[in-house]
């Protein structure tokens, strides 16, 4: 049986990222992946400085249609400079 195939897109403004097609057996799955590709992004510190304060994953079908959104915005706390 073949799987759906879906795709990781990270956007910080323009799109920099951009997998290609992977098989996952429904949404609810890609969706789980998605979350950890987006936790090993935040562990891996050089990454987070190439993504800036505010970026998105797209978890997307074939034709680019996104179908899952998991956003991230890295807010100072007010009076720290």
């Amino acid at each position: 049986m073949l799987m759906p195939l879906y795709r990781f897109r990270i956007l910080d403004g323009a799109e920099i990222s951009d997998n290609g097609d992977l098989e996952f057996p429904d949404l609810a799955s890609a969706r789980v992946e998605a979350i950890r590709y987006a936790g090993a992004l935040l562990h891996d510190a050089g990454r987070i400085n190439s993504l800036g304060d505010r970026w998105r994953m797209d978890v997307t079908d074939p034709s680019g249609v996104t179908l899952v959104s998991v956003s991230f915005d890295v807010v100072d706390a007010p009076g720290i400079r």
